[in-house]
């Protein structure tokens, strides 16, 4: 048992990660349910439960006294269902005594929210379930395709999405992933590269034609390497694009990797780079 609590999400998700060890994946349901008994307000109830336009919920059983984590069944995939309830986890540890009514999280507030609690419960999912030094391991220098995408999800129990959102994370490489619903972009997400070359996506944008999005030619994705782009199209730089078309949502997801602008040097995990979402937009 800690001699006193975290402060921040990565702090409590890398004690849990100490206590629990290096086992993939990450069974949020134990963990969770476990070591809440620490605490006058455990977790009691872990369930489906049926919430038109939420992917999960944190919310008081006032006749128990505890708290219950539900997730939407209409989550098609096993590892987005455990991301969520690794994000609901997060709220539990750090936002609790801050919402006591709890909290209802839509999709896009379980991925790629910009509130800052939401994104404070991400990157406690996403330190909890895919510890920074074991992915690092897993990925490498490899070069970034659905297959290692893939190795990855089924490593970790978690859906592309939040495996591509993690190696932007870690890489040194110039990169982004674009996320977009019927022809124009939800949200961005950037590596560290990207943010100092001012790559950007803003909300709302079209996906640019000739793009592997916006074709939704699913052949392309045979080999899973992506395909290369001119200059002109994402961006006035070459452009690698890795596609995921996801049916359930209409959404397209583009991970695009700028591969001529180099590298970060060696050092840059240590630096702060700040990742706004409004500030920049891209050059064309």
């Amino acid at each position: 048992m800690m001699k006193t609590d975290p402060t921040t999400p990565c702090g409590w998700a890398n004690a849990l990660v100490t206590m629990w060890g290096p086992r993939f994946p990450v069974d949020v349901r134990v963990i969770a349910s476990e070591y809440s008994t620490r605490f006058s307000d455990p977790i009691l109830k872990i369930a489906e439960a049926e919430m038109p336009g939420f992917e999960g919920a944190l919310g008081p059983l006032k006749k128990r006294g505890g708290w219950g984590i539900l997730y939407n069944p209409s989550i098609r995939s096993p590892g987005r269902i455990n991301y969520t309830l690794g994000h609901e986890f997060g709220h539990y540890l750090c936002h609790r005594h801050q919402e006591p009514a709890g909290f209802q999280c839509g999709e896009s507030d379980v991925l790629g929210a910009t509130v800052s609690q939401e994104r404070e419960a991400d990157q406690f999912a996403s330190y909890l379930l895919m510890p920074l030094n074991d992915f690092r391991k897993q990925v490498g220098n490899q070069k970034m395709t659905l297959d290692l995408l893939r190795h990855c999800s089924d490593r970790y129990d978690v859906s592309f999405t939040a495996s591509a959102l993690k190696w932007l994370e870690s890489t040194n490489l110039c990169a982004a992933v674009v996320v977009a619903t019927n022809g124009y972009v939800l949200w961005c997400r950037r590596s560290a590269a990207a943010v100092r070359q001012r790559i950007y996506f803003p909300r709302g944008m079209e996906l640019p034609p000739g793009s592997l999005a916006a074709a939704g030619d699913r052949s392309l994705l045979a080999d899973g390497e992506g395909v290369n782009l001119a200059p002109g199209i994402w961006s006035n730089r070459p452009t690698r694009e890795v596609a995921i078309f996801a049916d359930h949502y209409e959404m397209t997801i583009s991970l695009l990797v700028f591969e001529d602008l180099g590298v970060l040097p060696n050092g840059w995990e240590d630096e702060e780079v700040e990742d706004t979402f409004d500030r920049f937009t891209l050059s064309r």
